[in-house]
C-alpha cells in the first residue's frame, strides 16, 4: 500500500466511511488542494498602469464592437513582447517574449501590413526580431483545421503569449453550447500545459452593452476568463479606449485612451469630453445614440432621486445615481443585472429600457457601480 492510499484510508475511516479505494478516487486525489499544497504564484506577462495583467496559464478576453480597436490593442501587446513598453503597457520580464498571433478574419495582405507597418515600427528594432513572432493567417481554412493547427503551433514553438483573433472561427457556431465548452476547455488546458497566456478576441452582441459578449461562446468566456478588456471608439471622435471590465484578481481602474497618427500608430491621449446633459434631459454618450427626454416626460420620474439646479438654466436637474442604485440594491452585496434593471426602473419611474441602459453606463463611468464575478462565475453588479 502506498503512502497516499494509507492517508486516504485513514481519512475515510475518520469520516466514518468505508475504506475501499478505487482507481477513480486515486485519480481525484491527484487534483486535491490543501493549505500546504505547493502551488506556484501567478506570473503575469505585462503591467497596465502599473497593475499586473495577462497571467500565464490563464485565458484573457478582448471584446468590443466592430472597428473599435480590438486588433490595435492586440498589436500593442505584440509590440510589448519585444520592446519593454507600448503606451501604458509594460512587459514585466526583462527577457523578450515569444508571441503567436492567429488571424482568422483578415486577408493575408492585412495581416502582413499590420505586422510590418504597425508592430515593427512600435518595436523600433532593426532588424525586426522575426524569431519572436509566429504570425499565421488561417482565414482560408475550415474551423476544424484552424483549431488543429493552432494546437500544433503552440506545441512546437512554445510562445509566452497566444492571440486568437477571432475565437468564434474555431467552432461551427457561437451558439453551439457543446463546441463552446470544448474549445474553451481545450484552450485552458493548452495555457496550463505550455505555461502561456491565451488571449482571445470576440465581438459584442449587437446591443453594444460592453459585458454582453456574443453568443453562447461569449457567455462561457465570461465564466472562464481571468480578465476581460473592452475596446471602444469614442463616438464622434478619433479617440479609442481600452478598459478592463472584469478581473478575478488584479483590477485596473484607469482607462487607456489613444489616437492613431497619420502613420497608423497609436499614441496616448486624454479622455475626450463627450457626455453632456441639456435642459430637456438629453444624454449624449460615447457609447450610444442620444435619447430625448422632454421636460414633461422627466416630470414623471421619481423626484426623490433627482437633484435640482434652479440656478443653472443649461442643466436644471440630474439623477442622484448613487442613492438610486444603492436603494435599488437594498441590503444585497451584489445583484444580477436583470434584477437591478427591474428595481432601478421601478424606483426611478423609468418606463423605457433604452433610457435605463444609459443611466447604467453613466453610473459605471462615475464609479457608482461596477460589474464583477461571484463565486459561481456569474456576472453581477456591486456598489463601488
Amino acid at each position: 500500500m502506498t503512502q497516499i492510499e494509507s492517508l486516504i484510508r485513514e481519512e475515510l475511516a475518520q469520516a466514518g466511511e468505508t475504506t475501499s479505494i478505487t482507481p477513480e478516487l486515486l485519480k481525484l486525489d491527484d487534483f486535491r488542494i490543501t493549505s500546504s499544497t505547493d502551488v506556484a504564484e501567478e506570473e503575469f506577462l505585462f503591467r497596465m498602469f502599473g497593475t499586473p495583467c495577462f497571467p500565464r496559464c490563464e485565458l484573457t478576453t478582448i471584446t468590443g464592437l466592430e472597428k473599435c480597436g480590438k486588433t490595435f490593442f492586440s498589436t500593442m501587446l505584440m509590440a510589448c513582447c519585444a520592446t519593454r513598453q507600448a503606451l501604458e503597457l509594460e512587459r514585466i520580464r526583462e527577457e523578450p517574449l515569444k508571441v503567436l498571433w492567429y488571424d482568422t478574419e483578415q486577408s493575408r495582405q492585412s495581416t502582413r501590413n499590420i505586422l510590418k507597418k504597425r508592430v515593427a515600427p512600435m518595436v523600433g528594432a532593426d532588424p525586426f526580431p522575426e524569431a519572436q513572432y509566429f504570425v499565421y493567417n488561417v482565414r482560408s481554412c475550415c474551423y476544424q483545421e484552424r483549431l488543429e493547427m493552432l494546437v500544433t503551433g503552440i506545441s512546437a514553438y512554445r510562445p509566452d503569449l497566444v492571440i486568437i483573433d477571432n475565437i468564434s472561427d474555431l467552432l461551427p457556431s457561437i451558439n453551439d453550447s457543446e463546441a463552446s465548452v470544448q474549445v474553451i476547455d481545450q484552450l485552458l488546458q493548452i495555457a496550463s500545459e505550455y505555461s502561456c497566456n491565451v488571449t482571445v478576441v470576440i465581438h459584442l452582441n449587437k446591443s453594444g452593452e460592453k459585458r454582453n459578449l456574443r453568443g453562447w461562446l461569449g457567455t462561457e468566456l465570461l465564466h472562464k476568463s481571468f480578465e476581460v478588456f473592452y475596446c471602444e471608439r469614442i463616438y464622434n471622435t478619433k479617440v479609442f479606449s481600452v478598459e478592463q471590465t472584469l478581473s478575478r484578481q488584479q483590477e485596473i481602474d484607469p482607462k487607456l485612451y489613444y489616437e492613431v497618427t497619420a502613420e497608423g500608430l497609436p499614441v496616448v491621449t486624454k479622455k475626450p469630453d463627450t457626455t453632456t446633459r441639456d435642459a430637456q434631459g438629453k444624454f449624449t454618450s460615447s457609447r450610444t445614440e442620444t435619447y430625448q427626454v422632454s421636460a414633461e416626460k422627466a416630470a414623471t420620474f421619481n423626484n426623490e432621486y433627482i437633484i435640482r439646479h434652479p440656478d443653472d438654466a443649461a442643466n436644471p436637474w440630474e439623477w442622484d445615481l448613487r442613492r438610486l442604485f444603492t436603494d435599488a440594491m437594498g441590503s444585497r452585496a451584489s445583484i444580477d443585472r436583470d434584477d437591478l434593471r427591474r428595481l432601478v426602473m421601478e424606483k426611478a419611474g423609468i418606463r423605457v429600457e433604452r433610457y435605463y441602459k444609459k443611466l447604467f453606463e453613466l453610473a459605471m463611468d462615475q464609479r457608482v457601480i461596477k460589474t464583477t464575478m461571484d463565486r459561481n462565475g456569474r456576472v453581477v453588479v456591486i456598489i463601488v
